[in-house]
């Protein structure tokens, strides 16, 4: 009956700490702040609402919660989507754990003499005690790290990185702490380390994963079965308690019938089996589901009790001990993330900034904590009080550092606009009526950029306060005039003028900007099939309304959603340009529980998604989900620019342009490539050879066309021309991207370089399980041209990095359109004109 009151009063507690938790979350400081201020408060040494004594009835609130924690610590490690990135994770991870084990081991045993609790142990229990902190000290947060990188919208190579290295140290961190118990347990009880020492320890991990891999049968089990929710959610907290429990018993029955203890440690042993069922188990979206079901009431009645727990006349004693071991965790964190970095390759810049990354700590480091009380009674709620409040600086100066380091590194994206950087959410509407009026203010509402588009003698009486307006002269259906307007960048164009300007706007916008979505209003349905030839969204004014209550009620709920009248849910496409999730299978995909994947459309072809379909790079991809699930999509599938045309490139330097040129060097001539490379390759192009192929045909008998068309340019024979670039294809692939192909060769003699432009309607085959290429840039220079050979690749990469070159570079209507889509942009981001572009064209040749 006692302990039910306890549990009773216990869950009031934790509610007040969800709302406190809440307001203090609204100052900047993290959430769990609020559950361990309120324990704090609540505790036996403030309110005495939760006396000593509840704190030793409700620790099986612990055990379940440690469990939990270490599911979901198993299962954030997800190998397939840190694949990409293991060389340069794996030399941080280590030079982390190195530093920080190694320096708090030693500091912590160095200050041990002034801890109360441990100033009288023997030599060896304070060489073991400072072995746990020391394990404990080199844990982070993923759930920060997360929660932060969605606040700044943060993408590139150093934001993949750090989360990658902080979701793979809570398994080290685990891992090492099971060792580390075991070694502090032999050093309490005397054990002798000798071969036969090692022999237990040995067998005590292998034990760990052998239990792991039974607990995560048992997970899968449970989760096959057709269950309630809420069975299975209270068999994976029973299993987790029960992982714990049996623990105990073997630990307590080691002891009392052999020379020896066995300590298998429950959280790696937990751990091992949300790894196990995170990563292999087609049930894993539910258990995830559940796992995120469950983190919540748990993580609040942990974090609450744990401040209760908190021995503050210990903390009182130690402060200063807290503080000196938070600057030698920083210091360690530091050494250990800039000697890290540097291995990797980074640059001294990005890897001096890095550490910044790697301070915060929470959930796995105050569950180790409060596993040292459950493990070591005697003097762990000591040892935790000091490692807590340790773990508690490091929790409210962590997360702005890393958002600190986050902006230093240029990957900052909080301020960007609508879901995603590749142009999906903008829109220019040309028309004056109400209609388009009314149009562009709903769209601006729901966060699109949006541009009203009027031509001259266009007279509104109503024009939008939000959207800006661009009038168009009297003659406005041309390119340029269409340019200035911004459909060239848009990502939808709508037409609300006449029938016949409606027209001509969507075919230049088809031809010349390879729109994504054109949309036009008709009165005259004899026009839809022309319209439809080339694309167009028909929309016909007297039959829409019929045919939207038609969709209302033969399906009220896909309805709803066309209209935007469900506000937890929306639809929308995002094009997939991220190379490190190209050719994973969507069941391996990790994306918010509550989002779906509708359809991927891929080259014109439109596929209903299954789980082993496999992304492309350039996939546009139909979603259902929340806003914020939407957002945290794009994220995953953006790409950060500047490191992707650095990746490309580095790729497709041949060896015989000399050494491979680091990515801070190709990330240099990116930002600053020079005016006179700018002009000269622009020159080039102008001047340039283009073929224009209307049949497929391998890459063999492409090599001998291209061969052909360069050889008078280059004095060359053909057949050494299409030789060398058969051999460069085989020494590595030319295909830089699906669809583009950048076959480059180093010729004899000096200043020589020359292009040649492709655009293969049908394909080009270069590899049978690849898609065809559609689009080649044919290379050639000799070696004393290595600066502008690596310009020139970076800007084609650049050009194919639009999620809309490939319908551009196939509807272009001719080569003088295919031409300005390759020219190099100025700082103003608009393509560098000289006079002579307005001269003669030079000949094409076909």
């Amino acid at each position: 009956m006692e302990l039910l009151f306890f549990i009773a009063g216990f869950i009031v507690i934790a509610l007040a700490a969800r709302q406190i938790g809440d307001i203090l979350k609204n100052t900047g400081l993290p959430l769990i702040s609020g559950f361990l201020f309120t324990g704090i408060i609540t505790g036996p040494y403030v309110l005495d609402l939760i006396s000593a004594e509840a704190v030793r009835s409700l620790r099986f609130v612990d055990e379940v919660a440690l469990g939990v924690i270490a599911f979901a610590a198993g299962s954030e490690l997800y190998i397939k989507e840190l694949r990409h990135r293991l060389k340069t994770i794996a030399w941080i991870t280590t030079g982390l754990v190195v530093s920080t084990f190694s320096i708090t081991s030693i500091v912590f045993f160095m200050l041990s003499g002034f801890m109360p609790f441990t100033a009288d142990m023997p030599l060896p229990a304070r060489i073991g005690v400072s072995l746990l902190a020391g394990a404990i000290f080199v844990a982070r947060s993923p759930s920060s790290a997360i929660a932060i990188v969605n606040e700044l919208r943060a993408k590139g190579p150093f934001t993949q990185t750090v989360l990658g290295v902080t979701v793979i140290m809570d398994v080290v961190v685990i891992t090492l702490f099971a060792t580390n118990s075991s070694i502090a347990d032999a050093l309490f009880t005397g054990l002798q380390f000798n071969f036969g020492f090692v022999l237990l320890l040995a067998t005590e991990l292998l034990c760990a994963l052998v239990l792991g891999i039974l607990v995560s049968r048992v997970l899968v089990r449970l989760l096959y079965f057709s269950l309630a929710p809420w069975i299975k959610t209270a068999g994976i907290l029973l299993t987790g308690y029960l992982v714990f429990e049996l623990s105990a018993g073997i630990r307590s029955f080691t002891h009392s019938r052999l020379p020896f203890e066995i300590l298998l440690e429950p959280l790696l042993i937990c751990m091992i089996a949300g790894f196990l069922t995170g990563n292999e188990s087609r049930l894993r979206k539910e258990f995830l589901s559940l796992l995120s079901t469950i983190g919540p009431p748990v993580y609040i009645a942990f974090f609450t009790l744990t401040g209760a727990s908190l021995s503050l006349d210990i903390l009182a004693k130690t402060w200063p001990v807290a503080l000196a071991l938070f600057l030698a965790r920083g210091a360690a964190i530091f050494a250990g993330a800039f000697l890290g970095s540097l291995k990797a390759g980074m640059p001294a810049r990005d890897s001096s900034i890095s550490w910044m990354a790697y301070i915060t700590q929470a959930g796995v480091g105050l569950g180790l904590a409060r596993e040292v009380v459950v493990a070591f009674p005697e003097w762990g709620m000591s040892f935790a009080t000091i490692i807590i409040a340790v773990i508690f600086l490091n929790q409210i100066l962590g997360p702005p550092l890393f958002k600190k380091a986050i902006r230093l590194m240029n990957e900052d994206h909080s301020k960007a606009k609508g879901l995603t950087a590749t142009g999906l959410r903008d829109a220019v509407i040309f028309g004056a009526c109400p209609q388009a009026i009314t149009l562009s203010n709903s769209l601006a509402s729901q966060g699109w950029e949006v541009r009203l588009a009027l031509p001259e003698l266009a007279m509104s009486d109503a024009l939008p306060a939000d959207v800006p307006v661009t009038r168009l002269p009297q003659s406005y259906l041309d390119p340029d005039s269409l340019a200035r307007a911004g459909a060239d960048k848009a990502s939808a164009i709508v037409a609300m003028l006449t029938n016949q300007e409606n027209y001509r706007i969507c075919e230049l916008a088809y031809e010349h900007f390879g729109t994504q979505t054109l949309v036009a209003r008709l009165h005259d349905t004899a026009l839809v099939p022309k319209f439809r030839a080339i694309g167009v969204l028909v929309v016909d004014p007297a039959a829409a309304g019929v045919n939207l209550m038609d969709y209302f009620v033969r399906s009220p709920a896909i309805a709803a959603l066309l209209m935007d009248l469900n506000d937890s849910q929306k639809i929308t496409d995002l094009y997939m340009q991220n190379p490190a999730l190209s050719g994973m299978a969507l069941r391996d995909l990790k994306l918010p529980l509550d989002t779906v994947v509708m359809s991927i459309r891929r080259q014109d072809n439109v596929m209903v998604p299954h789980d082993y379909t496999r992304l492309s790079t350039g996939d546009r991809i139909t979603l259902l989900g929340s806003s914020a699930s939407l957002r945290s999509t794009a994220l995953k599938f953006d790409v950060h620019t500047e490191h992707a045309l650095a990746d490309m490139v580095e790729k497709a330097v041949p060896r015989e342009l000399g050494e491979k040129p680091r990515t801070s060097e190709v990330k240099q001539l990116i930002k600053t490539p020079g005016q006179g490379n700018r002009e000269r390759f622009n020159d080039l192009v102008r001047d340039c050879q283009v073929l224009d192929l209307d049949r497929e045909m391998d890459h063999q008998v492409f090599f001998k066309a291209a061969g052909a068309a360069l050889c008078s340019r280059l004095d060359l024979q053909p057949s050494a021309l299409a030789d060398m670039l058969r051999a460069r294809e085989e020494d590595v692939s030319t295909v830089l991207a699906p669809g583009l192909a950048v076959p480059h060769i180093i010729i004899k003699g000096s200043a020589r370089f020359d292009l040649l432009m492709v655009r293969a309607r049908k394909g080009i085959v270069f590899d049978p399980e690849q898609p065809r290429v559609f689009a080649a840039f044919v290379l050639a220079g000799t070696m004393d041209e290595r600066q502008f050979h690596l310009f020139s690749l970076s800007a084609i990469a650049g050009v194919a990095l639009d999620p809309r070159f490939e319908q551009k570079w196939l509807r272009a209507r001719n080569h003088k359109a295919l031409r300005r889509l390759v020219m190099a942009k100025g700082e103003e981001g608009q393509t560098t004109l000289t006079p002579r572009q307005n001269n003669q064209e030079p000949q094409e040749s076909t």
